[in-house]
């Protein structure tokens, strides 16, 4: 049975928005389908192996390699069956620093929105840089295991001090990247067709002739190298697109609608709603409210 991206409720047992999945061993048996969420991500490799589909492109996962995923940003990790990835991921709400942080903030959360305008999203550490990360994360992790009624704000002092040392690596040099995971040559820059053309109708023969290859051909690449359906990546893009409408303007829903290249009216509200558990008038709500 397909699996349609979905959204990703994250549970926060601290009772911030703050979560740690510590040193987890993912299959490709118990790994989550595609997924989007409004909290920005931060994944550490440990060791194995596989690839991460973000949203536009194919990235190899190994040892010391370092992910930075703003929020809303369709992705997928794709482990290796024989040598799976073990990872840690911190998830935390973009308003959480902007309550505790105070005009630190954007600072601290420059880093993910130039990862998302540049769309790169990987850096490789070297040893040293991997040891400070990895203890970092095992603070992180005492402070929720301590269960103390401030370690929740201990550990987000920990969030706080990551950041920073992630800000000056980058300060210092730009990311590495290290090398592509492979996948066609035609994958991303359709993608990137696909991301400018939402208004349109996106037909598979369209998008086959675009990338120089047969419907069936495009079809199984796709879904390979990316986890999704075409439809499925399209309805994505579209839901972000229309968060970003609903945020940053006052457009009436049915100009969103129509902006975002939903059929219609009742088509946008459904389609919303599967993805993000909300209506678009309560998400602009909500949204405007933590501002």
């Amino acid at each position: 049975m397909e699996r349609s991206p979905v959204r990703t409720t994250i549970q926060a047992e601290s009772g911030i928005p703050f979560r740690l999945v510590y040193s987890d061993t993912k299959s490709p048996q118990n790994e989550l389908p595609d997924h989007l969420h409004d909290w920005h991500e931060i994944i550490y490799v440990y060791r194995g192996q596989g690839s991460i589909f973000i949203d536009t492109g194919l990235e190899n996962m190994q040892e010391g390699d370092l992910f930075i995923i703003p929020g809303s940003t369709v992705h997928r990790a794709l482990p290796d069956a024989g040598n799976p990835v073990t990872s840690s991921a911190l998830f935390f709400s973009p308003g959480l620093l902007a309550s505790t942080a105070g005009g630190a903030a954007s600072s601290l959360l420059s880093l993910f929105e130039r990862c998302r305008k540049q769309r790169v999203y990987k850096r490789h550490l070297n040893t040293e840089e991997q040891s400070e990360v990895a203890a970092l994360i095992d603070d992180i992790q005492t402070e929720f295991q301590l269960g103390h009624h401030l370690s929740a704000h201990a550990a987000l002092l920990r969030l706080q001090l990551l950041l920073i040392f992630l800000e000056r690596l980058e300060a210092a040099g730009p990311a590495n990247p290290g090398k592509s995971a492979p996948g066609p040559s035609w994958l991303s820059s359709t993608i990137s067709h696909i991301d400018d053309n939402l208004r349109s109708s996106l037909s598979l023969p369209e998008l086959a002739q675009y990338a120089s290859v047969s419907p069936a051909h495009f079809s199984r690449a796709f879904k390979r190298y990316t986890g999704m359906t075409l439809t499925d990546y399209a309805l994505a893009r579209r839901v972000i697109m229309a968060k970003e409408h609903l945020v940053q303007g006052d457009e009436t829903m049915a100009a969103v609608a129509d902006a975002c290249g939903f059929d219609s009216l009742p088509h946008f509200y459904r389609q919303f709603k599967k993805l993000t558990g909300t209506t678009p008038a309560a998400y602009r709500r909500t949204m405007n409210s933590s501002r």
